[in-house]
């Protein structure tokens, strides 16, 4: 037998499945909520890698960029990191000629880099570096850059002046060094090249330019129009007192070389009849050069001084030196011209001029040594050549 349920157990019945199901709808909504958040937190994480992704793709192409334009041609892909010398493209390492930009000298121990341009007037394309180099407010020479660049001839096709004409060296006093080939001239089956020394010293300093645009400029011609031309290319200049596996050299400077840190060991007057040479060294004059105190003035075409030895020396210099009023002369090292020059262009100091040529590490035997005057006016206005001394380096 049934019992009959009251009404208040009935109510409670009923409000206890109520609550159940209540609970249920609760708890259903709840886990919808948190499923459509886990999906609006997963489709945001997916948008904001993309996007990660969009941005640093875009920063890397630009770093890519950036990074084989600072290297040039000479950027290389590789998988692995590297560490790569941003050496600026067109400069000069061990030798490098400058193809369209400026090419630069990495010894960067005298300072400030000047450009310096070089226009070519001859009928040849030419190369171009510095031969002697002193540096600004030194009194010595030092190695000279080893950046060269080319200059190319009027020929009509293309620009002439070449944009590339250009290179950056430390600030000083410099004379250059142009080669230049002309084929093979004697039918040897090899090309035949060719050098002389721009000996017009150019000087650097802190008044010129640093635009290309308005760098100084140092008119050149391959070949020359006048002056000695040796066969081969130009040769690095090395600062050094070493003659060991040397053949001769010429330098040319704008000094009074006694004054320098480095002067010849020897000093002998070029006028004997005041100073009488030291044994084993001879002096003699010709024409009708005249003695001015120790040394010798040349008045014209033809006069002339020399020195002979037959003793060991590693050199064998002269020293022409005066007022601007001095004019052109020309030196022979054992008859072979090696140097000719207006000496009026060498600027020694405020009020001096000349210039110091010296023959170095030549073979042993008996070797002289002359300058002979031109007869020609330099720009000073005068012709006479004061000739000081000779120097000798043991």
């Amino acid at each position: 037998m049934k019992c009959p349920l009251s009404a208040g157990t009935k109510k409670g019945m009923l409000t206890s499945t109520m609550s159940v199901q209540e609970n249920h709808l609760y708890t259903k909504r709840h886990l919808v909520l948190l499923f459509i958040s886990i999906l609006v937190l997963f489709s945001l994480g997916c948008i904001l890698a993309t996007v990660r992704d969009l941005v640093f793709s875009g920063y890397t192409d630009v770093k890519e960029e950036i990074w084989y334009k600072a290297l040039g041609d000479n950027a290389e892909t590789d998988d692995e990191d590297e560490e790569y010398d941003l050496m600026p493209y067109g400069s000069a390492g061990d030798e490098t000629t400058s193809t369209g930009q400026t090419g630069q000298d990495t010894n960067s121990s005298y300072g400030e880099l000047k450009p310096v341009g070089f226009v070519n007037y001859g009928e040849f394309d030419a190369t171009v570096r510095a031969y002697t180099f002193f540096p600004l407010g030194k009194t010595g020479a030092a190695t000279p850059s080893r950046a060269s660049t080319v200059s190319v001839a009027n020929d009509g096709v293309g620009d002439w002046p070449n944009t590339s004409r250009y290179i950056s060296v430390p600030m000083g006093a410099y004379s250059w060094c142009i080669d230049w080939e002309e084929g093979d001239v004697d039918d040897d089956g090899i090309i035949d090249y060719f050098h002389y020394i721009q000996d017009d010293p150019t000087i650097l300093d802190e008044n010129d330019s640093d635009d290309l645009e308005s760098a100084e400029e140092v008119a050149i011609s391959a070949p020359p129009s006048s002056g000695a031309v040796y066969e081969g290319k130009c040769k690095e200049n090395l600062v050094d007192n070493n003659c060991v596996e040397l053949n001769s050299e010429v330098n040319v400077y704008a000094l009074y070389a006694m004054e320098q840190g480095n002067p010849p060991d020897i000093k002998v007057a070029a006028n004997t009849a005041e100073q009488v040479p030291p044994v084993g060294i001879d002096v003699s004059s010709g024409g009708v050069s005249t003695g001015y105190g120790t040394g010798m003035i040349l008045w014209q075409e033809g006069d002339w001084v020399e020195v002979t030895t037959s003793d060991t020396h590693q050199a064998l210099g002269v020293q022409v030196h005066g007022d601007q009023t001095i004019g052109w002369a020309k030196a022979l090292f054992d008859g072979q011209e090696i140097w000719r020059g207006d000496a009026s262009t060498f600027t020694i100091a405020e009020g001096r001029f000349g210039v110091y040529i010296e023959v170095r590490c030549f073979p042993p035997g008996t070797h002289t040594l002359r300058i002979e005057g031109l007869g020609l006016e330099g720009s000073g206005g005068g012709r006479s050549i004061p000739v000081s001394y000779f120097g000798l380096r043991e």
